[in-house]
């Protein structure tokens, strides 16, 4: 895997998202970046633990196209930042490979109700997450059938106190899946 492709991907593809924007940045924290399977990863705005990582047949009915195979995550989040946070199933994206494009974001949820809040475990697509609360939800990536070896990538957006946009450390979990 090459860091520095997967960086800059991951870097465009936020900055083309919103991903929590609109919030205040803290200053001077500095944690790790890096992780697997069972850390908890603890950015300026919230902590988070990928839980687990499994190869599934189906998820709710939905099946993967030829080629390809379901990857399900189980996620836990940490609202720790003070206030309420804007949330994006969208600030995540599972990466493979050397190329560029070898990444995905997760599958939108199979159903939802008349809000549009998932009707199964699925992260929604958006959300506001109450300050204090602690979340699991589940992530669904179709991936290449080839493809084990697998980051789940987590890059910080921001508006500082000036209302300046900017961007911050990008958080990998690393993991292998047969």
């Amino acid at each position: 895997m090459k860091p520095i492709r997967r960086t800059l991907t991951a870097a465009l593809a936020a900055c083309l998202l919103t991903g929590c924007s609109g919030v205040t940045l803290l200053d001077g924290v500095t944690q790790p970046t890096e992780g697997g399977i069972g850390d908890t990863l603890s950015n300026m705005f919230f902590d988070f633990t990928v839980n687990s990582a499994a190869v599934v047949d189906s998820y709710d009915g939905y099946t993967a196209a030829d080629g390809n195979k379901l990857l399900l995550c189980s996620m836990t989040l940490e609202n720790d930042f003070g206030e309420d946070l804007p949330m994006y199933d969208s600030d995540y994206q599972i990466q493979w490979g050397d190329g560029d494009e070898d990444y995905a974001y997760s599958v939108d949820p199979i159903g939802a109700d008349a809000d549009g809040v998932p009707t199964n475990d699925q992260m929604p697509l958006y959300w506001e997450m109450p300050d204090g609360a602690v979340e699991t939800y589940d992530l669904l990536f179709e991936v290449p059938a080839d493809a084990s070896e697998f980051e789940l990538v987590y890059l910080e957006m921001y508006t500082d106190a000036d209302g300046n946009e900017g961007q911050g450390d990008l958080y990998r979990v690393q993991f292998t899946v047969e």
